[in-house]
């Protein structure tokens, strides 16, 4: 007959028995984990995290230098003008109007040597420059009848009478531009002689009206000297310009006031109404050569 187990070992049993229990509890549990690790993992594969965002440097705007060709390179370009409203200068009685250029006496760009088959446009008859390179900026007297009222009080006005009318289109490219000596000092602004246009002048600015054959318009640029590093600096904004019915007026006109502070801020001169110089020239090509007509001649 078989024996009942003792007190003693039913408790050892049953202490075994829930240590059974117990491991594969935790068997269970490791199992679960190793489960949950591997899933985390597919899924990580899966679907990588974006990276975190590098942060970038924006390079600083450039602006490239003005350098001249010919008499100066067209440059066009619209710039904020500057802040600030000095008052305009004020203007001294104009001189009558100037004596009239000789026809025929385009040369090349060079030497000056007369040249035949000059296209039209190029020929000054006249210019708002006196005979001794007087400017006035804002003339009550002398102004032709096409622009008696087209430029305003604020803005200063220049014009080129021309003998032959501008070819519409022009057959290359074709330039009408002043060179102003704002203060009559040789020695401010561009050095004397470091162009045709001004072997006797200290030039601050240059304005002028062009035609470009490769766009086929026409367009403007305003450059004011800047000492500080021998070359151009560009002007606030563009001068406006006309070209009359007949073809043989051209006019410029850009403000006196933008005019006024940048030339003080550039080139640290201020303006001497009754000493300002300046010449006008019209410049094109004849099969390859760069001729020009200045008004006043120059002083060779």
């Amino acid at each position: 007959m078989r024996r009942k187990p003792t007190l003693r070992v039913a408790r050892w049993e049953d202490k075994r028995e829930r240590r059974r229990k117990a491991a594969l509890l935790v068997l269970f549990g490791l199992i679960v984990l190793a489960l949950c690790v591997g899933a985390a993992l597919a899924v990580s594969r899966l679907f990588p995290s974006a990276p975190e965002p590098t942060p970038t440097v924006t390079s600083p705007a450039t602006v490239a230098p003005v350098t001249p060709t010919a008499l100066l390179t067209p440059v066009p370009t619209d710039t904020p003008p500057p802040t600030g409203t000095p008052a305009p200068a004020p203007t001294p009685e104009p001189s009558p109007t100037p004596p009239a250029d000789p026809q025929g006496d385009v040369g090349t760009y060079e030497s000056g040597d007369p040249v035949e088959g000059v296209p039209g446009g190029v020929d000054i008859r006249v210019a708002s420059v006196d005979a001794d390179l007087r400017v006035v900026f804002q003339p009550t007297e002398g102004v032709p009848a096409a622009l008696a009222e087209w430029a305003t009080e604020e803005e200063v006005l220049l014009w080129i009478a021309l003998y032959e009318p501008v070819l519409d289109p022009p057959a290359g490219y074709t330039e009408w531009l002043f060179a102003l000596d704002l203060d009559g000092d040789v020695e401010t602004g561009r050095p004397v002689g470091s162009s045709r246009i001004n072997p006797d002048l200290g030039m601050e600015v240059a304005v002028a009206a062009y035609y470009d054959p490769s766009s086929g318009e026409y367009a403007t640029y305003f450059l004011v000297w800047d000492p500080a590093k021998g070359g151009w600096a560009y002007g606030p904004g563009r001068a406006r310009f006309t070209l009359d019915e007949s073809r043989t007026l051209v006019g410029l006109a850009l403000p006196l006031e933008a005019l006024t502070q940048t030339v003080a801020q550039v080139t640290g001169v201020t303006i001497v109404p009754e000493a300002m110089k300046g010449r006008a020239a019209a410049l094109s090509q004849v099969e390859g050569q760069k001729v020009i007509d200045f008004y006043p001649d120059r002083p060779d």
